[in-house]
């Protein structure tokens, strides 16, 4: 399980650690997107580049918000709490924030309150 925390404005924040093709490990802090509902998670086409990590597809269409955008899909390896993981990663340009999709949510129980102050997912 890992302890988040709450944005300025109620956002909802974790850490997450990226595994390079190299075994070396990148803590990053991610927002937890509650309309990111067919993903794992979104980095920056460099970041995900630095990373070394392979490329599954290229051009993939995803419905955003500011409309349709193109995608390339990697597989990806992330840390939670000490867990390895190895899943599909969208990688695009411009991408200001490193954003989980709500598929964690299939696998993890997420705990949200506001007024005790609790975040949680795992």
């Amino acid at each position: 399980m890992i302890s988040g925390k709450f944005g300025e404005i109620g956002e909802l924040i974790f850490e997450i650690e990226l595994i390079g093709f190299e075994e070396e490990r990148y803590p990053i802090e991610v927002l937890l997107d509650t309309g990111f509902t067919t993903g794992w998670l979104v980095l920056d086409t460099q970041d995900v580049k630095s990373l070394g990590w392979s490329k599954i597809d290229s051009e993939l269409a995803v419905q955003m918000v500011r409309g349709e955008e193109f995608f390339d899909l990697y597989q990806g390896r992330v840390l939670l709490e000490e867990q390895e993981y190895i899943i599909p990663v969208l990688a695009g340009a411009g991408i200001p924030e490193p954003l989980l999709g709500l598929q964690w949510l299939k696998m993890l129980p997420l705990v949200v309150n506001f007024t005790a102050e609790i975040l949680t997912l795992g």
